[in-house]
């Protein structure tokens, strides 16, 4: 069935967790959130309604960001049974677990500019991902976080090394999307023990790589946004990131837009950060005023150096 919600999620207890009080957005944070929500409802014809608690509700309020939405729903928990600051995503399982329409989820710094084919398979994702056995950042080797064995007693073997990006995921069957979530809170709930070593693999092991064998036991076609595989970065033979045998160049210019990796890298470079948001901006001009409208008012409530406007 094709999906009715372009579904978004902004939860605010990971941050917060990790002592970031502060509801501030950078301006192309604030350019992405309004692009995205622009681009699923002119496109792909979905109706973007945005999950998250009570204080990041205030926030969207107070900006004007809510108007980029048809519909905001601030049910997400303020206090939950795990650690926010380690399954910093574990939001998405909870909006998935409330939605009632079939969704489209997308990531709140991604952006699709043409209309996505969801015919022909029961999940769709942004790309598959290859898993080496060096990484020791984002996916170390599950034996280090599953000491309770979870996996294996649950599915009866080992995991594989694949995973699946869900910066982008639709579920066909919302009953089978739901099952997902409700495993992967089983799955965390059963990590009962974090090592400081690997602390940023946990929310991958349960979210992505898992999403990579739950769909295999249920026996799931996947699409995929993006062909081949992407080799992460390999420190101890020196390479970089890529894509193999992948249309990646091809869908970047067709019109997808992911910021996460480039984020990091310009993170706190502010003019590298300001010319972003001049071409987030300036491509997209009928969308200009209400940006910079939420950038002022962001500004204005919350503080933090922003571009001259």
């Amino acid at each position: 069935m094709r999906p009715t919600k372009a579904l978004y999620v902004d939860w605010y207890m990971p941050r917060k967790r990790r002592g970031v009080l502060s509801k501030f957005k950078k301006p192309w944070e604030i350019a992405m959130i309004i692009r995205s929500a622009h681009f699923s409802r002119e496109v792909n014809g979905l109706s973007p309604v945005l999950y998250c608690d009570p204080e990041v509700y205030e926030y969207y309020k107070e900006t004007g960001l809510d108007r980029c939405f048809d519909e905001v729903r601030p049910v997400l928990p303020t206090e939950v049974d795990f650690d926010p600051s380690i399954f910093w995503s574990a939001g998405k399982f909870l909006a998935i677990k409330d939605i009632e329409e079939n969704f489209f989820m997308i990531d709140l710094d991604a952006e699709v500019r043409f209309e996505i084919d969801f015919s022909e398979c029961d999940v769709f994702c942004s790309h598959i991902e290859d898993i080496n056995d060096n990484d020791l950042i984002y996916y170390p080797n599950p034996e280090y976080l599953d000491h309770n064995r979870y996996f294996s007693k649950t599915y009866g073997r080992e995991w594989e090394n694949k995973a699946y990006n869900t910066s982008l995921l639709y579920f066909k069957d919302l009953n089978k999307a739901k099952e997902y979530a409700n495993e992967a809170l089983n799955f965390i709930a059963s990590i009962d023990k974090i090592d400081p070593a690997f602390e940023r693999g946990y929310i991958l092991l349960a979210e992505q790589r898992y999403l990579y064998e739950f769909c295999k036991d249920q026996k799931m076609e996947v699409k995929t946004l993006i062909s081949g595989l992407y080799k992460p970065e390999d420190k101890l033979r020196k390479t970089k990131c890529y894509f193999e045998d992948s249309d990646i160049e091809e869908i970047s210019e067709k019109g997808f837009l992911h910021i996460w990796g480039f984020k990091n890298k310009i993170h706190n470079l502010e003019e590298e950060e300001q010319i972003l948001f001049g071409e987030l901006i300036s491509s997209r001009l009928n969308l200009k005023d209400h940006i910079i409208e939420c950038v002022k008012k962001n500004r204005e409530l919350y503080g933090g150096e922003t571009n001259n406007l």
